[in-house]
């Protein structure tokens, strides 16, 4: 029997609550709102951790939106943005849940370490070809694939290690604060690209990023990590079926998962689209997509600092994430009919405020209800529906725009994940009351 079945016996029963619906933020502190939204990045582990990666995402985002322009210019393809984009992200599917076992069973410092050394060559290689003129499409692809396997196996060790750089009655405001920062990234970013592309061409985003790493690799050097015991015992696959049956065990958990997955594979892909949205349809240049992006960023960061002031808990949480899910796939449908600059950019707002609305509720949730050993495990499955997915739909996205056109690709996207997300909140309750007859039956 593995470590996790008998401590779930012990140790868990009076945690087999609803976990879509509730919201678990440990013991209530009287704090101002605005105070306790930065109460974070008082500590200073946590602050440098963050600071790391904040840095470390604007060079990545401005690598994304630079790669995306330079494939669209050399082969005019939405289906290579889409190829890109799934190549990039099918590691996440490949290797998330494996990756989630490794983050719990060696240290997660050392596994970051390598993993971002690895994406920091492999954006100065890029950086490299382009300025020499040596690469061909064949060779970014296979770039923004092993890129992807190195973050792949970073994310979980990544959403394992700062909950342990903060206290407990302060993970939610970590969580909201650490999705502030990459939607700040993903502002700032694609806004730097923009302007980047425009004067010094792709090659310096490229650099610019490879730099970018170096500031979470000097602040994972830094930080004093608490000691915690290294799981052994189970087999390596013993120690993955652990999670997925911790899964099975809550099966509100996978009505949750459905969330990020619905999105992964039908909404998110909008952002593979952006650059042929914003040339062809938006009739903007490099700097205007740029601007565009900033403004899903800018929606992003506004939704992640409120979530971060939000010190009141929400029984209905189940209820919010969904209707924000609801109203990101509406705006999706809007932005497919968008003509003007403004309207689209006031567009992409909404949606980047419910992306991470949704998103981040649904990471709040689980980080919060997993067991520190299984916590890597359990975020693994997370990042394999949010990311894992992506390439999936990025493929799909590119496919049915290079046939049937952009505006079609994003309004049929829109309208499956509205039905979807409406139909689930309807059923919510009837939901809920078969979770709570499972829980008296002991099913669970």
């Amino acid at each position: 029997m593995s470590n996790y079945s008998s401590v779930s016996r012990t140790n868990m029963g009076a945690e087999k609550t609803d976990l879509i619906s509730t919201a678990l933020i440990g013991p209530a502190v009287d704090r101002s709102p605005v105070p306790y939204m930065f109460r974070s990045l008082r500590m200073r582990d946590f602050a440098l951790f963050w600071t790391g990666n904040f840095l470390s995402n604007i060079g990545t985002w401005m690598q994304t939106i630079a790669l995306g322009w330079v494939i669209l210019v050399k082969t005019n393809s939405p289906f290579l943005l889409g190829l890109n984009g799934f190549l990039s992200q099918i590691p996440a599917f490949l290797f998330a849940i494996p990756g989630g076992a490794i983050a719990d069973r060696l240290s997660r410092r050392r596994l970051m370490l390598w993993t971002q050394t690895v994406m920091m060559l492999l954006a100065l290689i890029l950086a490299l070809m382009t300025s020499f003129q040596r690469f061909r499409v064949a060779e970014i692809l296979l770039i923004s694939f092993l890129a992807g396997v190195a973050a792949a196996l970073n994310y979980p060790a990544y959403q394992s290690l700062y909950p342990d750089l903060v206290k407990r009655e302060d993970l939610v405001n970590a969580v909201a604060l650490n999705s502030a920062q990459f939607n700040m990234s993903r502002a700032i970013g694609p806004t730097l690209a923009g302007l980047t592309l425009g004067s010094l061409g792709a090659a310096a985003c490229f650099y610019l990023n490879s730099v970018s790493f170096l500031a979470l690799i000097i602040a994972l050097l830094i930080i004093v990590i608490p000691p915690r015991e290294i799981q052994k015992g189970p087999s390596f696959w013993s120690a993955v079926m652990d999670g997925m049956r911790y899964y099975h065990q809550n099966p509100l958990f996978i009505i949750l998962l459905t969330v990020p997955a619905f999105l992964s594979l039908l909404g998110l892909p909008f952002i593979v689209l952006m650059p042929v949205y914003a040339r062809d349809l938006i009739k903007v240049g490099a700097s205007g997509l740029g601007y565009l992006m900033a403004g899903a960023g800018l929606g992003a960061v506004i939704s992640a600092l409120v979530l971060a002031a939000w010190t009141k808990p929400d029984q209905r949480r189940g209820g919010t994430i969904l209707t924000s899910a609801s109203i990101f796939s509406l705006a999706l449908i809007l932005l497919a009919r968008a003509h003007e600059f403004w309207w689209a950019f006031f567009l992409l707002v909404i949606l980047g405020a419910t992306m991470v609305g949704s998103l981040t509720l649904t990471n709040m949730t689980l980080q919060m209800s997993s067991p520190p050993m299984l916590r890597g495990r359990i975020m693994s499955l997370f990042f394999m529906a949010m990311t894992g997915l992506l390439p999936f739909g990025s493929l799909q996205a590119g496919v049915v725009a290079e046939t049937l056109g952009t505006r079609f690709a994003l309004s049929w996207a829109g309208t499956v994940c509205l039905v979807y997300f409406l139909g689930v909140l309807i059923l919510l309750p009837s939901l809920r009351r078969a979770a709570t007859a499972r829980r008296e039956l002991g099913l669970n």
